[in-house]
């Protein structure tokens, strides 16, 4: 199991009671896996990872931006025998009509006994998850969490990590090989909030589902913009959504509106023309969760509909062979840039139980599936 999957459990025990699964007309029709699409094969060294946000850098070619990663040398295929985990890597794919999809994995110094993380603080004390992004003309911007570890935790402590807030990664050669990219951190945000979870543009402006913490496992979900000129130094240009749904100076206070009265560590938020609808995807509120739910609204920043069951995880489901119950699953994402009638989401499973991660190679992988657009 993943620091990064301990951090959304911990979280998610914490902000929900159990619910029921809920069942009957919520729930579409089974979809179908969607191809040719990006099948997360492992290759190169890499041996799964999670999270899975993409974006476009242009037409059939997609950044994917990965968690927790095993990896190995170019000829491992199995997790027994990765050399290390690297807290984040990234993808590249290119997909073609009527041709396979091609990908290409990175990390830091995958040929040394100890290979990095993509994106690297330099020290195992601190370290980055990889949220949401956006190409800005030819700049690439990456929200990134940046986790350390807590102070006194023991080395046995699998909790013993806490969040130290957000950082933005610019990249200005997004068109290059991700080897070749120069790539500038900065400050972006303290802990308290988690900005760039789902990043959306709005005119001018990219707006940034920020996820505020108001304490361990408890918050709720507002919006933050920036104009997109500003984005090179985005400290003094945020506004944030204040609760009367005028936008304000200065980040989140008391008076900034819950989009959405849930905290959300991971999600998307992306517009669909054919249905003149926003649509909010993640995974249910419930833990643990055995769907993915969606949110319809008018507009980028909603009201949102209640969630309703966009996709039940078949790995989760008893009465499917090979079910396993220490299996949940997670990670729910949108990828607009595959789809334009469709919806095509990723998700990955995971395990209660570390070693059945390392051993079972149908999980810890993102998978595709393409949900029918709600009515």
């Amino acid at each position: 199991m993943t620091i990064r999957t301990l951090l959304a459990l911990l979280l998610m025990a914490l902000m929900t009671p159990l619910l029921a699964q809920p069942s009957g007309p919520e729930t579409r029709p089974s979809p179908s896996l969607i191809s040719p699409f990006p099948d997360f094969s492992y290759t190169q060294g890499w041996l799964g990872a999670d999270d899975a946000y993409s974006i476009a850098l242009a037409p059939h070619k997609s950044l994917w931006l990965l968690g927790d990663t095993f990896v190995g040398t170019s000829a491992t295929t199995l997790r027994s025998q990765a050399k290390t985990m690297v807290r984040n890597s990234v993808g590249l794919s290119i997909c073609r009509p009527g041709a396979a999809c091609t990908m290409r994995y990175f990390w830091r110094n995958p040929a040394n006994p100890k290979p990095r993380s993509f994106f690297d603080t330099g020290t195992d004390e601190l370290w980055y998850w990889p949220l949401d992004g956006f190409l800005a003309g030819k700049t690439l911007y990456v929200s990134l969490l940046a986790v350390r570890n807590k102070p006194g935790a023991g080395p046995k402590d699998v909790f013993g990590f806490e969040i130290a807030g957000t950082k933005l990664a610019a990249v200005t050669n997004p068109q290059a090989p991700p080897d070749r990219w120069h790539v500038s951190i900065r400050d972006l945000t303290d802990a308290h909030l988690w900005a760039g979870i789902s990043i959306i543009p709005d005119g001018n402006h990219l707006i940034w589902y920020t996820q505020v913490s108001e304490s361990e496992g408890h918050g709720y979900m507002t919006a933050m913009r920036l104009p997109q000129d500003k984005l090179a130094d985005p400290s003094g240009n945020w506004e944030y959504l204040r609760n009367d749904s005028h936008w304000t100076p200065g980040l989140p206070g008391a008076d900034a509106m819950h989009v959405i009265d849930q905290p959300i560590s991971e999600m998307s938020v992306r517009y669909h023309p054919s249905i003149h609808k926003w649509i909010a995807l993640s995974a249910g509120p419930e833990f643990p969760s055995r769907r993915a739910v969606e949110r319809l609204a008018d507009s980028p920043v909603g009201p949102w509909s209640t969630p309703r069951t966009a996709y039940e995880f078949p790995e989760m489901n008893p009465q499917n062979p090979g079910f396993d119950k220490d299996t949940f699953c997670y990670a729910v994402k949108e990828h607009i840039e595959f789809a334009e009638t469709s919806i095509a989401m990723t998700y990955a499973c995971n395990s209660m139980v570390v070693a059945k991660v390392v051993v079972d190679m149908n999980i810890y992988r993102p998978r595709f599936v393409s949900l029918d657009l709600p009515q």
